[in-house]
């Protein structure tokens, strides 16, 4: 099992660097981070704790600031709210980052939950869904294929193609859930994640439930079964919510984890808060409680 941990929300990029290359040395497989493009003061947030003017960051610069300071760690971009992308270019500044970092990017892809963000960037937020599916068929292509035709409901392409394309497969995760609903994703997100992702990141208020996480990622299973796919090459990562836990339950949610037979875990640290040192005393803690049972 895979051993992660979260960036949190930092403002300055010594911070950003200071932080990245500390997991890294502490032995963390790889780093997560969600993204907004732009913020609307007329949405409700779905936490208490996240404002208007949070330093939300971008998937495509984060990620490229975050492999360039890094030398070994996965860099997972989560979610990234593809919808807001014209997938072209995202297939091309993706490849260019997967090849960049020698394969060190997993993303994981969401249509995403502000409408007015959706709205702010031209997108129909009715559409998300429909042009999400568009997108990850077309991007899968522009990096296998050499040249792409494609005529589709929101995207057309004549003899187009990207170079280079990436040496191997970029892992296309997705995540899904409603915050009224626990974080957990809706029967129909389960069965498009089976059907068309690489592996599913569950959101972190999960957590809190973890008899339905279980059901969860046996529905998963079935569902990447039932869609004609091996359920042993299909990718799931669970989190902990870092402040709802003690140094003391920590070994024992990771063995929890790594009974259910996921592939990641995710230690969900974004918004604990504190100095830098402190946050990143707390992943060394973690990492010295947990590591014997990764």
């Amino acid at each position: 099992m895979r051993v992660g941990v979260d960036i949190p929300y930092l403002a300055s990029a010594h911070d950003v660097r200071r932080y990245v290359q500390a997991m890294e040395e502490l032995g963390f497989d790889h780093l997560g981070f969600s993204e907004h493009v732009c913020s609307t003061v007329d949405s409700r947030f779905p936490a208490p704790f996240f404002t208007f003017e949070e330093p939300w960051r971008e998937t495509i610069t984060m990620t490229t600031f975050v492999v360039a300071v890094t030398h070994r760690i996965e860099v997972n971009p989560a979610m990234m709210l593809l919808p807001l992308y014209h997938p072209v270019l995202a297939a091309k500044q993706l490849a260019e980052i997967a090849g960049l970092s020698e394969g060190r990017l997993r993303v994981a892809a969401s249509i995403g939950w502000n409408h007015r963000e959706a709205e702010s960037l031209g997108v129909d937020p009715a559409t998300r869904g429909a042009r999400f599916e568009e997108q990850i068929e077309m991007m899968r292509r522009l990096w296998t294929e050499p040249v792409v035709d494609h005529a589709g409901r929101f995207f057309e392409l004549r003899q187009a193609g990207i170079s280079p394309r990436p040496a191997s497969a970029i892992p296309l995760w997705m995540g899904a859930g409603r915050i009224d609903q626990g974080g957990f994703p809706s029967p129909f997100a389960v069965r498009r994640a089976a059907r068309i992702a690489d592996g599913f990141k569950f959101a972190a208020p999960t957590f809190l439930d973890r008899d339905q996480v279980a059901r969860h990622v046996d529905d998963l299973r079935v569902a990447v079964g039932a869609a004609g796919r091996d359920p042993d090459q299909f990718g799931i990562e669970v989190r902990m919510i870092a402040h709802e836990t003690t140094p003391a339950d920590w070994s024992g949610v990771v063995r929890w984890a790594k009974d259910l037979g996921v592939s990641h875990f995710g230690f969900a640290n974004r918004i604990v808060g504190g100095s830098l040192d402190e946050q990143i005393e707390r992943c060394r803690q973690f990492v010295d409680a947990t590591r014997a049972s990764w």
